[in-house]
């Protein structure tokens, strides 16, 4: 009993906190959609303009050609590819490992936070409901304690704690749909930086050889400091 009475106290402070805990979590997930659309933009892609570049490079084995092209992108994609071009000489096998391995990396830096999303969109609703509940609870008691009804009040007060309800609602839906959006273009970065690694080990296997490639570490990926960098 005495812990009832102490959550039944603990109640009565109403849902204003909850209301100032979803706007909290509402600033923090702004934050995130607007840092990863950024991401995603620094980061764009045309593939059907650098495949038909690259392309004929392939056909020919000109690999320093098609590293040269790969260093004038952007995308993540290309980044991935001039990954496994630096590895050529080591054979297909190496190529296909590390592109995978690279591939993965980029997977993880673009889910970075990704999850704070999916994971507020899912329970954001309930802690508005949690945050009417206590609402309700107050009104409640206030009804018990005024002499002579006090319906009207009652009412305004549950009409408040249902505020909080919809604030839920309203946080959780735009997370919900941008998570949703983000982690669909996180699948096509994944995507086409898999079609790009069979290209590379198709034109591998019809070369008759290949010459051992020296790439320096400065080609390679170094994502820039306000991209945040990869893991």
């Amino acid at each position: 009993m005495d812990i009832t009475k102490a959550l039944l106290n603990m109640a009565l402070g109403g849902s204003a906190w909850v209301l100032w805990l979803l706007i909290g979590l509402s600033i923090a997930s702004v934050a995130i959609m607007i840092d990863k659309a950024l991401t995603f933009y620094r980061f764009r892609f045309n593939p059907d303009r650098f495949v038909a570049d690259i392309e004929p490079s392939l056909r020919q084995g000109d690999w320093p050609q098609v590293i040269s092209r790969c260093k004038q992108e952007s995308g993540l994609e290309a980044r991935v590819l001039l990954v496994g071009l630096r590895e050529i000489s080591r054979g297909r096998a190496a190529v296909q490992d590390i592109m995978e391995g690279e591939r993965l990396r980029v997977a993880l830096y673009l889910g970075k936070r990704l999850s704070f999303l999916g994971t507020l969109g899912a329970n954001a609703p309930f802690i508005g409901l949690f945050g009417t509940v206590l609402g309700i609870i107050h009104a409640f008691k206030d009804l018990a304690l005024t002499e002579g009804g006090g319906g009207p009040a009652v009412m305004a007060g549950i009409a408040e704690a249902l505020v909080a309800t919809a604030i839920g609602l309203l946080v959780a839906i735009p997370a919900v749909v941008m998570y949703n959006f983000f982690h669909r273009r996180l699948h096509v970065v994944q995507e086409r930086s898999r079609f790009l690694e069979q290209l590379l080990l198709a034109h591998l296997d019809g070369a008759a050889g290949t010459a051992e490639i020296a790439v320096p570490e400065a080609q390679m990926f170094q994502p820039s400091r306000k991209a945040g960098g990869l893991i």
